[in-house]
């Protein structure tokens, strides 16, 4: 089996992570996608939203969608997320299954930064996800062996997400329905239910 591991803060989680994981099943670049809410990313701010809560709305948008599951181990395990430690963990847990690490390739150039890169690619393929604005340009230390998920863009945005909610308003468009109420009902990211804007 070919699992793929899809990390990220998911801060919050909206439809471009949704159609992303459909994207990776569809076009059998896995046959099952883990997804893994980082509790703090090394490369990144603080999330905004707790840990329990991007885990809840990672699996409020992934409910009954077959091949897919959500992984709880770096928010509870805190402190800074390696992917280098989860994806040595998930490899144990599951022998004989082959991986792949979906990154974007706005991180790929700054990819020998990371924690025991080489260590990950023993562990795991790399399948780097085409962003606008971004080239494919793949470090000279990393070997050949690196794929390219081909025909997936979206144009959402986690930051210009949040500054929609804490102003007021509501991205249906952008955002699962199950995860949009659960923003709301928790008034994440400033969203206030007494003050909406189309």
């Amino acid at each position: 089996m070919i699992r793929a591991l899809l990390g990220g803060s998911f801060d919050p989680f909206h439809n471009g992570h949704l159609a992303l994981v459909h994207h990776l099943l569809d076009g059998a670049w896995a046959d099952r996608v883990v997804v893994v809410p980082a509790h703090r990313s090394p490369h990144k701010a603080h999330p905004v939203a707790s840990g329990a809560d991007r885990l809840a709305m990672a699996r409020l948008a992934l409910a009954g969608i077959a091949g897919v599951g959500v992984d709880s181990r770096e928010v509870e395990r805190g402190g800074i997320s390696y992917t280098v430690d989860t994806l040595a963990e998930l490899s144990v847990a599951n022998p004989g299954d082959q991986w792949r690490l979906v990154i974007g390739a706005d991180n790929l150039s700054a990819f020998t930064t990371w924690r025991r890169w080489r260590r990950l690619l023993e562990l795991a393929e790399l399948l780097v996800v085409a962003r606008s604005g971004f080239g494919i340009e793949v470090p000279a230390e990393v070997p050949e062996g690196v794929v390219v998920v081909t025909e997936f863009d979206s144009p959402v945005a986690a930051t210009a997400l949040r500054k929609s909610l804490a102003v007021g308003r509501l991205p249906r468009s952008e955002v699962p329905a199950a995860v949009l109420a659960h923003i709301q009902s928790g008034g994440l990211y400033g969203a206030d239910q007494g003050r909406r804007r189309p």
